[in-house]
């Protein structure tokens, strides 16, 4: 079993008056995939890093440009969704190992169901996910409640890089986890997409 640890950045619609409302509320749409692989050791095998090029909100959001530092002109150096999604899946199954997600929380996961829909493409290949901020209260600070990241690396000492990279919030979120006990979680709390909603 391999572990993908998954992060995304998104855009959002500059205004409430912008949102898309057909077929779907689209509450944003994904301009990064970031993801760490590891095996059962939690040892990093590999990375995966794409910028995608948003078409349906194309002006960058005042908020998640001063949270990303990314622009306009950053995304739509991009691929197109379909054509990241690809590289993405192919880069997930290239062991032929069963594999699962970990996130920092339900949102990634929510919005990549939420952009597979919008451009037509299916989420049945989508694995079992596990969220490690739940993971993370329930066997350090037992506050049931959710903490964020960078709470957590502050907490376990880790000398984090930049937040809100995808692929450094993936590095940052695999570090964490290597100071949790994954074994005894997945044991105990086995968690898929339907335990999500």
């Amino acid at each position: 079993m391999k572990y993908i640890v998954l992060d995304l950045e998104w855009n959002q619609p500059v205004s409430n008056r912008r949102i898309v409302k057909t077929p779907i509320r689209l509450a944003g749409e994904i301009i990064q995939i970031g993801a760490v692989k590891l095996d059962e050791n939690l040892k990093t095998i590999d990375t995966f890093e794409v910028m995608v090029s948003p078409v349906y909100y194309t002006k960058m959001n005042r908020r998640v440009h001063e949270v990303t530092r990314l622009n306009e002109e950053d995304v739509f150096k991009g691929i197109d969704f379909q054509t990241a999604i690809m590289l993405f899946k192919e880069w997930c199954e290239k062991d032929k190992e069963e594999y699962m997600f970990f996130t920092w929380g339900a949102d990634d996961v929510y919005m990549l169901e939420d952009n597979l829909y919008i451009h037509n493409m299916s989420a049945s290949w989508l694995p079992e996910v596990c969220d490690a901020q739940i993971m993370f209260d329930d066997q350090i600070t037992m506050e049931d409640r959710r903490f964020s990241l960078s709470y957590a690396i502050w907490k376990f000492g880790i000398k984090p890089l930049s937040a809100h990279d995808a692929l450094n919030d993936a590095k940052n979120t695999a570090e964490v986890m290597r100071r949790l006990d994954v074994d005894d979680w997945l044991r105990e709390e086995p968690f898929d997409r339907e335990s999500y909603a």
